[in-house]
């Protein structure tokens, strides 16, 4: 061996390599012509039924007619499919019912918390605050904040007198 590069080269090979490469692909097959009595969409469908292989989407269903071969057309074709259909099984339901009953106990418990809810204001010698309550009435309100009354203290409304949103209740003590 010597040193100069082409034996160099030689040995090694020339650093191309013959990769083969696949054949150019056929055009396809001129498609067959479909008399002019078959409508316009069925002549595109067999002619994509020509250019490739059926896949299962394009397969019927085992156990029923492919569309185009039903009585009736289309039409007829889907409402077979409609009384096909598998029935629901219990297993889906069992899970279901659970699952309704929750959501109906969470909307139903968020619409009574939005329901009762009421924002009061309540003024007790002079310093008014605004809270939010479920009390139905002004005896109930008092008790809550922890309000005590004299025998002479004044209360507006009256105790006993029912509660509604956006409501005033004054507490003046009388000296």
């Amino acid at each position: 061996m010597s040193n100069s590069k082409g034996s160099h080269r030689a040995a090694r090979g020339s650093g191309r390599t013959a990769v083969a490469r696949p054949p150019a692909p056929r055009p396809p097959a001129p498609l067959p012509a479909a008399p002019a009595s078959v409508p316009l969409h069925e002549r595109l469908t067999l002619a994509a039924w020509a250019v490739h292989a059926p896949t299962v989407v394009d397969l019927p269903s085992p156990g029923r007619p492919a569309a185009p071969d039903a009585p009736g057309g289309r039409a007829a074709a889907r409402r077979a499919a409609r009384r096909h259909r598998a029935p629901v099984r219990p297993e889906s339901l069992r899970r279901l019912v659970p699952q309704a009953l929750v959501v109906a106990f969470l909307a139903g418990g968020t619409t009574a918390f939005v329901a009762c809810d009421k924002a009061v204001t309540l003024d007790v010698d002079g310093r008014p605050r605004t809270l939010h309550t479920f009390a139905d009435d002004v005896d109930e309100l008092l008790a809550d904040e922890g309000v005590t009354l004299a025998a002479r203290d004044s209360v507006i409304p009256a105790l006993g007198s029912g509660l509604a949103d956006g409501d005033e209740v004054v507490v003046r003590p009388r000296r």
